[in-house]
């Protein structure tokens, strides 16, 4: 690698977004909330998902966390919704960075 300290930064920044999307239920999660269209409350997510609410619960806030979803208040409920633009844009700059940085130098 050409610049192994820049392609470490980027991977270590991206870390967290690729331990969310690595965790097949947090993917369930994602996938569904993709397909809800207005966002989903914790139960409607229980349900489809198939594991305890605290369980939904815990990867919810580690989503919320990472900056893969947000959370709006819908009077006592609460509405989880998708918010991939950074963080997608996040991920593609590492891509991008590990990209360049696996080009042959030159001389080599």
């Amino acid at each position: 690698m050409a610049n192994y300290e820049k392609s470490e930064t980027a991977l270590a920044a991206s870390a967290q977004l690729i331990g969310i999307f690595a965790e097949k239920v947090r993917r369930q999660i994602i996938i569904a909330l993709g397909n809800s269209g207005d966002g989903l409350n914790v139960t409607d997510i229980t349900a489809l998902v198939n594991i305890s609410r605290p369980a939904v619960s815990h990867h919810l806030r580690l989503m919320r966390e990472a900056g893969v979803i947000d959370m709006r208040s819908n009077g006592v409920e609460h509405i989880y919704y998708l918010t991939l633009t950074a963080p997608l844009a996040q991920l593609a700059s590492t891509f991008a960075t590990l990209a360049a940085d696996s080009e042959p130098v030159a001389g080599n």
